[in-house]
């Protein structure tokens, strides 16, 4: 016996009631199936850039639609601010004014919601549907839009699924979202992440040609951390710098917001548990706040022009080495800000936090000699 949905073998996991077999591992995506049309459009699909890709990504453009053209999937690895979402728009394009039907997919809803907002901009003739949880009202278009969890409404659905962050959580080791993924997949797939080990394509270097930004870290007992963080916060706020505090704990959001009010240092959390995260990032980036206080909601996929990057207890096993190289990512991306701080204040200097340094020092490395 073999679930459809998420290839689950197991017979411990299938029950019968009423005549019917449920599968208990993935019985809470049970909702009715989508079965999505055949698609011919009466006018070009294009997309339109205010901006010129740099040879590397014009290079990684033609090279993903010539792997799709070729029915092989691709596993791409482009470092933090390569401008990996562009590439891809090629490929998309390509698909699009096939008739195939195409799904941008990645773990988290924030994520989800900002790369909608620019995709829906630049692309023309296409009404791209955004499906998440609570944003269910409409499921069938030739392009989705959607988080990981959404993907069991389209079984065998989708010519090419794009996934981006594929490492992040929650898909990352879960076997329920992968096998949803996978079963998803009528054609092929491209895979894209900053913090693997390696891919079919890989790319290397900044869009703007800059070296990645390297953390500092700093070691102290909590006070001093404390009182360094406040002078810290208090220099960026007097040069008009925004910030983003990564805190490991949800429920350390609302004590720090409240520590930093004594200072007169404005700030907003962004949690799982927020509902406003898209608002405090739209006020980060008008200077109506200095801080957004965040969890590693924040840690992939938003840009803010100008961020600084604070790191509090970086010796919390949270703070891997993915999570922290994506961190760091946050800074330097955007023309003329190409570098920017990130700062881990920590008790003792991890594991994880030398490998982090390490290799994103080797992949400046890498790039200057490609260079």
């Amino acid at each position: 016996m073999k679930c459809s949905r998420c290839q689950n073998e197991d017979v411990q996991y299938f029950f019968e009631n009423n005549g019917r077999i449920y599968c208990r591992k993935c019985i809470a995506f049970s909702t009715k199936t989508v079965n999505l049309k055949p698609v011919k459009n009466e006018k070009k699909i294009y997309y339109h850039l205010n901006y010129s890709l740099n040879l590397e990504q014009e290079r990684t453009s033609r090279l993903l639609i010539e792997r799709y053209q070729n029915h092989q999937n691709t596993v791409l690895k482009a470092v933090t601010g390569a401008g990996k979402t562009e590439m891809i728009y090629g490929v998309i394009e390509y698909a699009l004014n096939l008739g195939h039907h195409v799904c941008l997919t990645m773990p988290r809803k924030e994520l989800v919601i900002e790369l909608a907002k620019r995709i829906q901009k630049q692309f023309f003739n296409i009404q791209p549907i955004l499906v998440y949880g609570g944003h269910t009202e409409c499921l069938e278009g030739q392009f989705i839009i959607c988080t990981t969890h959404q993907l069991y409404r389209y079984p065998r659905m989708f010519d090419l699924l794009i996934l981006d962050e594929y490492d992040a959580f929650p898909y990352r080791d879960n076997e329920v979202l992968e096998n949803i993924l996978m079963n998803s997949i009528k054609g092929n797939y491209v895979f894209m992440s900053a913090t693997i080990e390696s891919g079919d394509v890989q790319v290397l270097q900044r869009f703007h040609h800059q070296p990645l930004p390297i953390p500092t870290c700093k070691v102290m007992g909590n006070f001093m951390m404390l009182c360094h963080l406040v002078y810290q916060l208090k220099k960026y706020q007097k040069d008009k710098k925004p910030v983003f505090l990564f805190v490991p704990r949800i429920e350390m959001t609302r004590q720090v917001q409240k520590f930093l009010k004594f200072f007169s240092i404005k700030s907003h959390c962004a949690t799982s548990k927020e509902q406003n995260i898209h608002q405090s990032l739209e006020m980060i980036k008008s200077h109506e706040i200095d801080v957004i206080v965040c969890t590693t909601v924040l840690e992939r996929g938003m840009t803010v022009e100008n961020v600084q990057v604070i790191i509090l207890h970086g010796e919390h096993p949270l703070f891997d080495k993915e999570i922290l190289i994506q961190i760091a990512g946050r800074t330097g991306r955007k023309v003329p800000y190409t570098n920017g701080d990130i700062i881990i204040y920590t008790n003792r200097q991890t594991k994880a936090i030398k490998e982090c340094i390490k290799d994103l020092q080797q992949s400046n490395a890498l790039s200057a000699i490609k260079s």
